[in-house]
């Protein structure tokens, strides 16, 4: 089962593609504030490196037994090494700000958080020891930080 995708718009501003309009909406607002010198668009962050573990089909010897042969083969599962190779877990930030006094923020704007959220947001706090802000638009209160 896969994860459900939120129906979102695109926006493209000054050649700088957003992925919606609450997330444009919010670097107007940084554009705008004198105390902002920096706006970096979707920093990439690494909370937990690529590894490898040991392939269970070959029970990391990269060789299995081809049952109507009787042969050892190469293992399919993790191309004859023994090891299953797992990916980084990379987070991808909206913005990061920096301030006129050096202050830097990580901001991610949302208009609704899946219930994976709250997971990477304490991962990359973990990871960085930075809290990474966030900022959800009210059709009342306008901008309020979470």
């Amino acid at each position: 089962m896969g994860r459900a995708k939120i129906a979102r718009k695109k926006v493209v501003y000054q050649g700088i593609e957003f992925d919606s309009k609450s997330e444009y909406e919010f670097f107007l607002l940084l554009k705008s504030d004198k105390n902002v010198t920096d706006i970096q668009i979707q920093p990439q962050y690494t909370l937990l490196e690529a590894f490898s573990l040991s392939c269970y089909k070959c029970e990391g010897k990269g060789k299995v037994l081809n049952d109507k042969t009787l042969n050892m083969n190469k293992c399919t599962f993790c191309s004859g090494t023994g090891k299953k190779k797992r990916q980084p877990w990379k987070y991808r930030a909206d913005f990061l700000v920096t301030y006129a006094n050096g202050k830097q923020e990580v901001i991610d704007v949302k208009g609704y958080a899946n219930e994976r959220f709250p997971l990477v947001k304490k991962m990359f706090e973990s990871v960085t020891g930075q809290e990474l802000i966030v900022w959800t638009k009210d059709r009342k209160k306008g901008w309020v930080r979470k």
